[in-house]
């Protein structure tokens, strides 16, 4: 025990140092992990890491160099480095440059000095260079003396750079915020990634690059042709086009070998856009736009990954919905404000796909910067920037415009949605008593009719509903496979008017005394024959029942008229 203190007291070098002198793996982990700021204190602990330090190949490109020639003296093996504006300094004025041969990573970005002469006087070892944001460089700033430079940041530059006179050797190009002629980049055969968002990028441009690009980001360009092709980068794998001026032309053209593909709010794209065959495709973000069923028929099977919020041209037919049965490896489907019926998302989430259900709480109009839950009541409450605070009731309220609304003779609120539901309201208590689902389609039209049942119209057809204090049940449908009912008026008689897009004006007799005559017919119960009473040639937008019974009509073509129609008598329509 007394040798062992004896000699534990005398020796004096530290434990880290023992540990990176005994064992190589464990040494080149350690280093491995640090940066060049902790080069300082390592390289004082002891005199044997002055050598295994100096041999180390630091490629550290986010510690600032001040100076560049001691940093070269203590890190003779350094392969990289973050420059500042002194460091820059060093190497325009003095002997900063000789310290930088054999470097191949160098981040200069932000810096001010940064000029086409400090360019000139880069090693031709470099293979990364990051110029991004330097203001001095000019249109005549040249890097074709950087014969293995690979990867290129010329982000935020403000002059037109000569783009066409990059090394061929570039495999990662990043162009964006800066402004860039139309050029040919048909030279740069070894191009992999080109990043040009920001229009940085035109459609002259995008013709000329290359076929082996497998990365393409140009977000924001608005410079690309309305028929934008990218038919001919056949190796392409991830394209960035969001908020870029490309139309459905564009996406016919998508090469088969795309994986990732984000088209969000690409506004130029219609209801009509579809995708071609895209086995390869795993991840979708074409959120705010007006895609619609072409698309979501079109998704691939592969698809693991789709964001489809607020796309307005998704309707809610069964055919449209049915299509999500295909996509048997989608794993997340985002669809917030688009009108996926709830069954679709249910039979999603029951394939082990995470799809959300649908919602959206609507009334503010300003941003939505804070939420908090109330405790005593449940409630939450939402403050906007516009100094608006809404308290809400929670999933009770219509996830979609509110289009319809009626009042029932005990004094109870209807309202009709785009959700495809109809709910009851007791106003004094401000809260949702009943949810009437069933149509497929937005609903549009409410009236009540004079024995109290309340009618809706929507896009499938037309129901009739009890509405009494002990049921809410759907009476019976009364039309289906004709045009959607965009407006409904009920008569005293009991008989209901309903203007429908196509244009026409059609009565049925809804009474119950109707009902008991066509008992046993082929028509649904409960509704006689519909007549025609007339037709706008673009669709009836309101109706109305005058003190007379004469009705009027509001529709879409017309300018500062409104026609009046004389509706037929009771025993005309009778049966």
């Amino acid at each position: 025990m007394a040798t062992a203190s004896s000699t534990y007291e005398v020796d004096e070098v530290p434990p880290l140092v023992r540990v990176l002198a005994g064992n190589s793996v464990t040494s080149t982990i350690i280093l491995a992990s640090l940066v060049t700021t902790d080069t300082g204190p390592l390289r004082r602990l002891h005199p044997a890491v002055l050598g295994a330090v100096a041999g180390v190949p630091w490629c550290d490109v986010v510690t600032p160099v001040v100076d560049v020639v001691r940093w070269r003296a203590a890190l003779r093996s350094a392969v990289g480095a973050r420059l500042t504006c002194r460091a820059v300094n060093n190497i325009l004025t003095g002997a900063g440059a000789v310290a930088l041969v054999g470097t191949t990573h160098l981040d200069a970005h932000g810096c001010s000095n940064v000029t086409d002469e400090l360019l000139c006087r880069l090693p031709a070892s470099l293979r990364e260079l990051n110029v991004r944001g330097c203001g001095s460089l000019t249109a005549r700033a040249g890097f074709a003396h950087l014969p293995a430079l690979a990867v290129l940041d010329t982000r935020w530059i403000k002059v037109c750079l000569a783009v066409d006179r990059l090394p061929t050797s570039l495999h990662e190009l990043d162009l964006s915020h800066s402004p860039a002629g139309s050029v040919s980049l048909a030279h740069l055969t070894h191009l992999r990634v080109l990043r040009a968002s920001r229009d940085a990028l035109d459609a002259a441009m995008l013709a000329s690059l290359p076929a082996g690009l497998e990365e393409l980001d140009v977000t924001w360009c608005m410079r690309l042709r309305p028929a934008a092709s990218f038919a001919h980068l056949r190796a392409l794998r991830t394209l960035a086009a969001a908020h870029a001026a490309i139309t459905d032309a564009s996406l016919a053209g998508l090469p088969p070998s795309l994986v990732r593909l984000t088209i969000r709010g690409c506004h130029k794209l219609t209801s009509a856009a579809a995708l071609p065959h895209l086995p390869a495709l795993r991840v979708l973000d074409a959120s705010d736009t007006n895609v619609g069923d072409a698309l979501v028929g079109s998704l691939p099977a592969g698809l693991e990954e789709a964001q489809l919020s607020r796309c307005s041209g998704v309707t809610v037919t069964h055919s449209s919905a049915s299509r999500l049965d295909h996509l048997h490896a989608l794993r997340a489907l985002f669809s917030i404000d688009t009108n996926f019926p709830p069954a679709t998302l249910a039979a999603c989430r029951a394939r082990g796909c995470i799809a959300p259900a649908a919602g959206v709480l609507r009334g503010h109009h300003h941003c939505v910067r804070s939420l908090v839950m109330l405790a005593d009541s449940g409630r939450l409450a939402s403050g906007d920037s516009g100094g608006e605070v809404r308290l809400w009731d929670g999933l009770v309220g219509h996830t979609k415009t509110v289009a319809a609304l009626a009042v029932l003779p005990d004094g109870t609120l209807a309202s009709g949605s785009y959700d495809f539901m109809v709910r009851l309201w007791n106003t004094g208590a401000c809260v949702c008593v009943a949810t009437l689902g069933g149509h497929t389609a937005a609903v549009c039209a409410l009236a009540v009719l004079a024995d109290g049942r309340l009618a809706s119209g929507a896009g499938d057809g037309l129901r009739l509903w009890e509405v009494g204090a002990t049921t809410t049940t759907c009476d019976v449908v009364v039309i289906h496979g004709v045009a959607a009912v965009a407006s409904l008026a009920a008569l005293p008689d009991g008989r209901l008017v309903g203007g429908c897009e196509d244009g026409t004006i059609r009565l049925w007799d809804t009474r119950p005394a109707a009902r008991a005559a066509n008992a046993g017919s082929s028509r649904a119960a409960g509704t006689g024959p519909a007549a025609v009473l007339g037709q706008e040639p673009y669709g009836i937008e309101s109706l109305v029942v005058l003190p007379d019974g004469r009705l009027v009509s509001a529709g879409g073509a017309r300018r500062g008229s409104l026609p009046l129609l004389d509706v037929p008598p009771l025993a005309a329509t009778a049966t």
